[in-house]
């Protein structure tokens, strides 16, 4: 335990020594690197042979890369398809909450036919290289791309699409065997169903509260094609022989609390020199707005950590200085992950499996044009409110008689903040309880979020635009800045756009984490769904499966796309074990 303690806290200082912009030596690096845990990730995901029109669901188990167990490190975990060209085709960004994260990605149209690798990664893995990545080999089929013509080798182009190495299995039954475990078995109340039947599942647990952990459940069609291999838990496990080695030629921070954002400010009025001890803000507006305030260190370098639930792509930084037009603000961004030494599999379509492919391309566009009675829900989100919105009075304008501009707006209506004009330039003040506050101290102005540093700019904004101004009539302290008050004005719309531009002002297109959702799950208990046609070949897809008694039972429903279905669990149990366990049903006329 106190090694433990004594490597956490060697890291921590030479993370903490990285942020302020001191010299830290390469070998006190790699020192405090190779000490520390590890991280790897393992991904259940539900199928490696997708259509154009289906989904592809995953699970990340973000473990620590020596015991297996869950890792509290990181926050954040990066989801890329990438082709065999190397090029990104979809990138997600995921939550990770006790090394745990879920997720999912439509494959449209636009997408052709080909190899792809589904990739997962944290930043601290960065720094062992994308060989620590996880990686799967995805094969896709698009039939609605008609000027493909991938051809098998001996044969000549016909009107279908052709491939390299996807081939009819000649008796897939004899694959259709259980796979069993030593901690968890899986049992069916029976093997053979009839379309639109429900069935029950039980999940026992074969080594007590040693079998206890979180699991993901898939319940999908076996096609019957050679798709790529998928690696289970179990083979991931025994062939993931992790070695620490600091192979990255920059330093990736773990996102330990969040996303991390940085920057570098410079004066540009002193040949670009570095700026340190200088206050910034970050700017997330929308509904649900960030506002933070960060401090550039000894290097200029400054960093915010973002883990809260945001709504927009767009972030806008800039320096709070009254000499801030004198700096410039530049985004630190890093090389993007290098994929050349990935082998992607040659895959082969032959003829023989135009008929599957079409037979499942007409099903899942049956399958989403009744998608808007069979969609998945956004979970409810907790978002995170700013201090400043605890205010002390809050002026919801559709509750006065509005006025044109936001200056008449304040004058007339809001009798907790005032106006002051001296020399052409107008400032904002709120008025204290007690009214004693220093006027040459300003507030702290925000539009949905947006740190407005000149309030002159804002003087004759329309009060059409605005849903309500909040108030705090008191010294507030954020960032390290002391404001006399807050001044929090929302949009109707959440979208107040400035018009800034200047060195010190950086816009910053996000990459927004996935929002977490409930999967759509089948049930047949009334009449509602009884005229819908169901051609689902996803019967379940259940990726948060906590086993912590001796038996959990779930259950789904059949629909009318017969054949057999595999039901696959994956995951780990609380001591690290890895659990695949495999059955197999079948569905009827």
């Amino acid at each position: 335990m106190k090694k433990n303690i004594f490597i956490l806290s060697l890291l921590l200082s030479a993370i903490f020594s990285v942020l302020q912009g001191q010299n830290v030596g390469e070998k006190d690096i790699n020192l405090s690197f190779n000490d520390f845990p590890q991280e790897k990730i393992f991904v259940h995901f539900n199928t490696s042979f997708l259509v154009s029109g289906e989904n592809l669901f995953y699970k990340i188990y973000c473990l620590n890369a020596n015991s297996n167990k869950l890792s509290n490190l990181s926050k954040i975990a990066y989801v890329e398809l990438i082709n065999s060209d190397k090029s990104t085709v979809i990138k997600q960004k995921v939550f990770l909450k006790s090394g745990l994260g879920k997720g999912d990605f439509f494959i449209n149209a636009s997408i052709p036919s080909g190899n792809y690798k589904l990739i997962v990664y944290t930043q601290w893995m960065r720094n062992n290289g994308e060989s620590a990545f996880f990686q799967s080999d995805i094969t896709i089929i698009n039939p609605f791309r008609a000027n493909e013509r991938l051809t098998v080798r001996g044969e000549k182009p016909k009107d279908s699409i052709h491939t390299e190495s996807v081939l009819v299995k000649d008796n897939i039954k004899s694959l259709i065997n259980p796979v069993k475990n030593e901690f968890v078995e899986v049992n069916t109340n029976k093997k053979i169903f009839g379309k639109r039947n429900k069935v029950l599942v039980s999940i026992k647990s074969l080594k007590s509260k040693y079998s206890y952990g979180n699991y993901s459940v898939s319940v999908k069609k076996v096609d019957d094609v050679n798709a790529p291999v998928k690696q289970n838990s179990k083979l991931f496990t025994s062939n993931n022989h992790f070695k620490t080695s600091l192979k990255s030629s920059i330093f990736f921070l773990p996102e330990l609390r969040g996303e991390i954002i940085s920057g570098t400010v410079y004066n540009i009025k002193e040949a670009n020199t570095t700026v340190h001890n200088v206050k910034v803000s970050l700017s997330i507006p929308g509904e649900n707005e960030v506002f933070k305030i960060a401090t550039t260190n000894n290097s200029g370098v400054f960093y915010f950590n973002v883990d809260e639930v945001y709504q927009s792509q767009n972030a806008l930084i800039q320096v709070i200085d009254s000499k801030k037009d004198d700096f410039k603000v530049e985004i630190n961004t890093y090389e993007l992950p290098n994929y050349n030494d990935f082998v992607f599999n040659d895959f082969k379509l032959t003829s023989a499996l135009n008929d599957l492919i079409l037979k499942k391309s007409i099903l899942n566009q049956i399958e989403n044009e009744y998608l808007s009675v069979k969609n998945d829900s956004i979970l409810p989100i907790a978002f995170y409110s700013p201090s400043y919105k605890i205010e002390d009075k809050k002026y919801v304008l559709n509750n006065y008689t509005k006025f044109k501009t936001l200056k008449e707006t304040i004058t007339e209506i809001v009798d907790a903040a005032y106006i002051l004009q001296k020399d052409g330039e107008h400032t904002f003040h709120v008025k204290f309880y007690n009214n004693i506050s220093n006027s040459d101290l300003l507030p702290l102005v925000l539009i949905d979020g947006i740190l407005i540093q000149n309030h002159n700019s804002i003087i004759d904004y329309s009060a059409q635009n605005i849903n309500s101004i909040s108030i705090v009539r008191d010294k507030y302290v954020y960032g390290g800045l002391l404001f006399n008050g807050i001044i929090s004005i929302e949009t109707v719309k959440g979208d107040y756009n400035t018009t800034i531009k200047s060195d010190y002002f950086k816009r910053l297109e996000l990459n927004k984490p996935e929002i977490e959702k409930k999967y759509f799950k089948q049930e047949y208990t009334g009449s509602e769904y009884t005229r819908i046609p169901d051609f689902r070949n996803q019967l379940l897809w259940h990726p948060n499966l906590t086993l912590n008694s001796e038996e959990n039972q779930i259950s789904f429903y059949t629909s009318d796309n017969t054949g057999d279905y595999e039901i696959s669990v994956e995951g780990f149990t609380d001591k690290g074990e890895p659990v695949t366990v495999k059955d197999y049903i079948k569905v009827e006329n």
